[in-house]
């Protein structure tokens, strides 16, 4: 971890740089579209093995 030197003290600086920022893009209609059909599919999973717990007990 790389630390910063302080002007002339020759001490090291106890904090690590901080990483360079970006700015997030927006999600897609692509991306949106598959969070839904995993969000679906997640849903008939979970709905499928209550089914199936409930009619096996």
């Amino acid at each position: 971890m790389p630390y910063i030197n302080n002007d002339g003290d020759n001490r090291l600086n106890n904090f690590p740089t901080e990483p360079k920022m970006y700015v997030a893009e927006s999600t897609s209609t692509d991306s949106k579209r598959n969070y839904l059909v995993v969000s679906v599919l997640g849903l008939i999973l979970v709905v499928g093995s209550i089914f199936v717990a409930k009619a096996v007990s």
